[in-house]
């Protein structure tokens, strides 16, 4: 049976009821971007093939749904790839790039929406963005926006100014965070080894990890208090 094929107008018919941010530059887009691969015709016209159809479906739901950044996308999209089992892969990557906060009704903000939010001046905001607490990305569109993650940091952030504290406190706590993150991806990478790992595996290094951070931290904490009495 051979392939069928779509050109861009089929294609937007088709899916704009599903989502209706999607147009021809933004399908333009994700080809100058590496996440879709359409054929062309000797006219220089785009074609697109059933899975290209799929790809799209999933990329959109990834940013519109998701909310993914573009570079996790791609990163997504290279795992599902080598999946044998794609939507238990796409449940595992999504318990790793999901936010701890995550909430589906959330709507990631803008720089001045989440400075209204949390009463941070934008000067404040770009000021935690520098030191390593806000990490914002950018959408298809190239719009900065901040996720469920960053706002419970800027809120937190945000109250403890209120109370007295100062930027300029946050930074080695942020500065050692980072190193310790480090160091932890640095371990894990070398347990997993090179190649590629089996879904069961990648899960147990995962499991690994988000129980042995708060378990040293715990110890740590009771340590150095009973030191400091």
């Amino acid at each position: 049976m051979e392939d069928k094929y779509y050109t861009i107008g089929q294609i937007l018919k088709l899916l704009k009821p599903e989502f209706s941010e999607l147009s021809s530059s933004s399908l333009r887009f994700l080809e100058k971007e590496g996440l879709l691969h359409p054929q062309r015709t000797q006219g220089g016209h785009r074609l697109y093939k059933e899975d290209d159809i799929a790809r799209i479906r999933l990329i959109k739901r990834l940013q519109f749904q998701r909310y993914y950044p573009l570079e996790v996308i791609r990163h997504l999209l290279v795992k599902l790839e080598r999946a044998k089992d794609v939507e238990a892969e796409m449940v595992f990557l999504e318990s790793i790039y999901s936010p701890v906060s995550y909430d589906p009704n959330f709507t990631p903000l803008s720089r001045k929406q989440l400075a209204v939010s949390t009463g941070l001046s934008p000067s404040e905001i770009d000021r935690l963005e520098g030191i390593g607490l806000l990490f914002p990305y950018r959408n298809g569109n190239g719009r900065q926006l901040f996720d469920e993650d960053d706002l419970k940091i800027a809120e937190l952030v945000a109250r403890e100014l209120r109370l007295g504290a100062e930027l300029k406190d946050f930074v080695p706590y942020a500065k050692a965070v980072q190193a310790l993150v480090k160091e932890e991806i640095n371990l894990f990478q070398k347990l997993a080894g090179e190649e590629q790992l089996p879904m069961e595996r990648s899960r147990q290094l995962k499991e690994d990890a988000d129980l042995l951070m708060p378990l040293l931290r715990s110890k740590l904490i009771r340590r150095l208090m009973v030191q400091r009495r």
